[in-house]
């Protein structure tokens, strides 16, 4: 959820580099793949990762450490690559423009990059893909209406939202959703920068309602209990990583590591400790 100017052509140094930054990992393996490829990178021997934090649970700190689902992935990922990691805090709004003008290698965002043709969040992705390109993909996501239990307890559908207020974080694939399915029913569509702040104006009743991905909203209602996931919302969409069109390089090495903790049981590891009781995707099996 999330500053450098020209991208830098550089060899990436020949020992693997311990895993560190401004965020920790989550259970990343000290593995590295065969010897990496000359990236173009902001500054060498570091892979420069744009996220829009906090967006628990994909980004979040936890005291003075950044953690989260895809903290622990891109920690993982750098270390197989052998760069080591530094997180950069940004808006979401602009990390896609920042990231192909050279300002980041990689943006980790819990950023949709595959949806259905047809779907709302498709015409956002296939602009998204005009300037950037994205990785495998490696978590499935869906869309979800947030209420406040007593405020508006009624609520369970987002048709009862006509006449109301409803809070979406901009650029997402949530508000475009929201924008397509939402107005048209005479909902009134409130916009926040940062998602946290979307969840504070719902349990202060300044807003009726919140759309956004489903494992943030479920992650928000644990700590607001007059906060409840009324409706879960399938979209179709799967996250992915995104990099630069022309880093090739970098993002075939994104691929690789990816499908090597995959095959190691890291992900699923990862996945269990962040989404305890839910099912992996199927290409994440621990065996």
């Amino acid at each position: 959820m999330r500053h450098r100017r020209p991208v830098l052509a550089a060899l990436v140094a020949a020992a693997a580099l311990v895993a560190s930054g401004c965020g920790g990992g989550g259970g990343g393996s000290t593995s590295t793949t065969a010897a990496a490829p000359q990236y173009k990178l902001v500054t060498p021997g570091v892979l420069t990762i744009a996220s829009d934090i906090p967006y628990p649970p994909f980004e979040f700190h936890k005291g003075k450490t950044l953690t989260g689902f895809d903290v622990a992935l891109m920690d993982d990922i750098a270390n197989r690559v052998k760069l080591r990691p530094k997180w950069v805090n940004t808006d979401f709004d602009t990390i896609f423009t920042a990231l192909a003008t050279g300002k980041f290698d990689v943006v980790a965002a819990a950023v949709t990059a595959y949806a259905p043709k047809g779907s709302p969040a498709y015409t956002k992705v296939q602009q998204r893909r005009q300037i950037v390109a994205f990785s495998k993909p490696y978590y499935n996501s869906l869309q979800s209406l947030t209420i406040n239990q007593s405020k508006t307890p009624n609520v369970t559908s987002v048709a009862q939202l006509k006449g109301l207020r409803a809070a979406v974080q901009t650029a997402t694939t949530g508000a475009f959703w929201a924008e397509e399915k939402l107005k048209p029913l005479g909902v009134k569509l409130v916009s926040f920068s940062k998602a946290p702040d979307m969840y504070a104006a719902l349990e202060a009743g300044n807003v009726d309602g919140v759309i956004n991905d489903l494992p943030v909203s479920q992650d928000a209602v644990k700590t607001k209990h007059d906060l409840k996931v009324a409706l879960q919302i399938n979209t179709g969409e799967q996250y992915a990583f995104a990099v630069a069109k022309d880093n090739t390089a970098l993002l075939d090495a994104t691929n690789r590591a990816f499908d090597a903790l995959v095959k190691d049981g890291t992900y699923a590891k990862v996945f269990e400790q962040y989404f305890p009781g839910q099912k992996p995707p199927a290409y994440a099996s621990s065996s």
